[in-house]
């Protein structure tokens, strides 16, 4: 069994601890937000992991080869869900719907509550009692909250924070099939992976999606630098995408609509009016989250849009 030493609360100022080849085939483990210490609806959220010591990760991973410069494509190819089930809570002046230090209210602070969801047998779906005797139902749909890399210039940064970097992006499409792109700050790369979430809905508008531990498993690519890559690119089997991460919300989707026009004329080799055109009439704007101390937005195209 891991114990707490082997996962770290923060991007950057770490030595790896693990170094893999370029385009090598890897699994490791990622613990939920909590540590798996919130088990049942009597637990203590902020007991069990006091601020900081939330979002474990596991890493940093460093790929032969790469240096500071270099694009990385994280591809995440199978996420398994490493316990029946996910635990998610509300918590006081934390999430959407609550006043915090940075948007207050006079309202009183929401109780605190956890709710534990049972992945069903085959893993479709998860449910969770109510108090009021219902049962609640949501699809299963796993997905990392939190991959990115060491950031520039030494800094430091929580594992709650999203960026440049990649960080806690909350978008529920980096599951499996996807590839993350983003820039090396340093030599090795020195990715990190965490906050497994078996389910969230866009926004993570009550502050935790359904939090689970995972085995993933993924491949890290070195590709050349690349001029003007600049924020986290995100591709599927279906669309490509440019993350921003900001507040206010409009900067992230100024920085993931910008980053994404420039990206398709790049790619699709238009000059930047006629991208920006093409992006304008069939992008789609995904919120990752509206709780950390950045928002994150996902900007996306269909690739069968792509001339």
């Amino acid at each position: 069994m891991q114990q707490e030493d082997d996962f770290v609360f923060h991007f950057g100022g770490h030595a790896p601890r693990r170094t893999v080849r370029a385009g090598e085939v890897f699994t490791v483990f990622t613990e939920d937000c909590f540590s798996g210490r919130l088990t049942d609806v009597n637990g203590r959220p902020r007991e069990v992991a006091p601020y900081p010591k939330v979002n474990p990760l596991t890493g940093p991973i460093a790929v032969d080869g790469v240096v500071a410069g270099d694009i990385l494509a994280i591809r995440l190819i199978a996420l398994e869900p490493a316990r029946d089930w996910g635990v998610a809570t509300i918590s006081p002046d934390f999430g959407l719907l609550s006043g915090t230090r940075v948007n207050p209210n006079l309202q009183q602070p929401q109780d605190e509550r956890v709710w534990i969801w049972t992945l069903d047998a085959d893993r479709a779906s998860l449910v969770t009692p109510t108090r009021s005797g219902a049962r609640l139902q949501v699809p299963f749909r796993p997905f990392h909250g939190t991959l990115g890399v060491a950031p520039a210039h030494g800094e430091v940064r929580l594992g709650v924070v999203p960026g440049d970097f990649g960080g806690n992006l909350d978008i529920p499409d980096l599951g499996p099939g996807a590839t993350l792109y983003i820039r090396a700050n340093v030599d090795g790369g020195h990715v990190y992976i965490g906050d497994g979430h078996y389910a969230q809905g866009d926004g993570e508008i009550a502050g935790t999606a359904i939090e689970g531990a995972f085995n993933t498993t993924l491949s890290i690519d070195r590709l050349a630098p690349e001029d003007g890559f600049d924020w986290p690119r995100l591709e599927t089997e279906s669309h490509i995408g440019v993350i921003g991460c900001a507040r206010p919300v409009d900067d992230a989707v100024r920085i993931a609509a910008s980053g994404l026009v420039r990206w398709v004329a790049r790619r699709a080799k238009l000059d930047l009016m006629d991208a920006h055109q093409l992006v304008s009439q069939c992008c789609k704007l995904r919120i990752g989250n509206l709780v950390n101390p950045s928002f994150s937005v996902l900007c996306s195209i269909p690739r069968s849009a792509l001339p």
